[in-house]
């Protein structure tokens, strides 16, 4: 299921998010990468609002290995909880 708020820019393989995208939370937080099975699945980088950015390889919506590249981030609490937000709202359903 979408995250109330969000918006989903991309491709949708039986019903659910597929392939290279952008989601885009309601706190401003964007998720630019690849998708599978309606969750973050693959390459892909969080941008938050502060200016932050998070590199990472995802795997059924989790973070499996960080980017060493990924720059530090400037508001670490406030990160943390947008991660937890996103792998809240990488959760999904099918539609029919």
């Amino acid at each position: 299921m979408e995250y109330t708020g969000s918006q989903y820019i991309g491709e949708f393989v039986d019903g659910r998010m597929e392939g290279e995208a952008e989601y885009i939370l309601p706190t401003e937080t964007k998720y630019v990468g690849e998708m599978k099975d309606g969750m973050f699945h693959g390459q892909g980088t969080l941008y938050f609002p502060s200016g932050s950015r998070f590199d990472a390889i995802w795997e059924k919506g989790l973070v499996v290995k960080v980017s060493l590249s990924s720059p530090i981030w400037t508001r670490l609490e406030r990160s943390l909880q947008a991660i937890m937000t996103v792998e809240t709202a990488s959760i999904t359903r099918s539609r029919g």
